[in-house]
């Protein structure tokens, strides 16, 4: 587990957001699947924050945390806040190796570290044909571009304001060293079309999920009795910029989950995810942004963009039922 990780959610608005859309998708899928059935497995950090919420908003009682490093391990066992959580000191990877599911499982593959993309992603393809129809994937990858290393600034060719430099023709950009990095990690994953462009701070994260998406539909192809239903991808930096992406396992003729999913208002995939990048703003701003029409025309002043470049005014329109609430409670 990273330590950033373990930041608390008031330090990570985007990351709450995210949270709080896919608990929405299970809200919306719970009638008809019968989540509270179901077993939840997931890497719940020190505080175990999305089990609680889990538990909470959808009755589920079989739950799994597992955790790799010993001490925060120990944290969880301390921390726990539903007796019914089990904590379990090993890998995802292995654990899923040991366990044979018999009934339908919500996993969450909950990558932060950018070094194993390659092998996280497959890992996350494989399971949609080992686990039971009607299960919910969702995984989350780290999706910072400098990630695939950091070259010697003498090997790269420079490029600003339309200017580029003399010795364009013998070196590649950063981008394009960056794509020569990805392209060897990937191997036959890496997908075709994809340039250079695919390598900043804002499209990175989408070249990831192209990736995602290649992977889990070849292994979908070995599969004639189920389908998969992406139903939720997202793009966030709250500091490091992450990807996230769910889907549903159906069976191939289950063509009512499919319509429920997709016509739920949050619905995206990986081709088009959800970039959330919601302004930092006080109480008062927030109440004038909810509660009028033009509220930049009230306000008189424009928000700061972030390096994702939304428009803060828009994303937050967007977003404002889940937008988080912070406050101090003294105990």
């Amino acid at each position: 587990m990273s330590a950033g990780s373990s930041l608390p959610y008031k330090l990570r608005p985007n990351k709450a957001v995210d949270r709080e859309l896919f608990l929405s998708l299970l809200m919306r899928l719970a009638p008809k699947l019968g989540l509270e059935k179901y077993h939840y497995v997931g890497l719940g950090g020190p505080f175990l924050e999305d089990f609680r919420l889990v538990h909470a908003r959808l009755g589920i009682e079989r739950m799994t945390c597992i955790e790799t490093e010993e001490e925060v391990h120990k944290r969880q066992l301390f921390n726990r806040p539903i007796a019914s959580i089990e904590c379990i000191h090993s890998s995802l990877e292995d654990y899923l190796d040991e366990t044979d599911f018999d009934s339908p499982a919500i996993i969450w593959f909950d990558y932060t570290e950018p070094s194993g993309i390659t092998s996280q992603i497959e890992r996350f393809a494989r399971t949609i044909g080992t686990v039971p129809s009607g299960s919910i994937l969702r995984v989350t990858l780290n999706a910072n571009p400098a990630s695939l290393g950091r070259p010697d600034p003498k090997e790269l060719s420079v490029e600003a304001d339309g200017e580029v430099s003399g010795d364009r023709a013998q070196k590649p950009t950063i981008q394009e060293w960056r794509l020569a990095r990805f392209k060897s990690r990937l191997g036959g994953l890496f997908p075709s079309g994809l340039s250079a462009d695919g390598m900043n701070f804002k499209s990175y994260g989408p070249s990831l999920l192209r990736v995602l998406k290649l992977a889990v539909d070849r292994e979908a192809l070995s599969f004639k009795d189920r389908q998969v239903v992406w139903a939720l991808a997202t793009h966030y930096a709250d500091g490091q910029p992450m990807v996230t992406a769910s889907l549903v396992v159906c069976q191939s003729d289950d063509e009512t989950t499919k319509e429920l999913i997709k016509n739920w208002g949050f619905y995206s995939t990986t081709d088009v995810p959800h970039r959330l990048d919601l302004p930092a703003i006080s109480t008062l701003e927030r109440l004038t942004m909810e509660s009028v029409k033009e509220p930049q025309k009230i306000m008189g002043f424009d928000l700061p963009r972030s390096d994702m470049g939304e428009d803060p005014f828009g994303v937050f329109r967007k977003f404002y039922r889940i937008y988080p609430h912070f406050s101090r409670v003294e105990l």
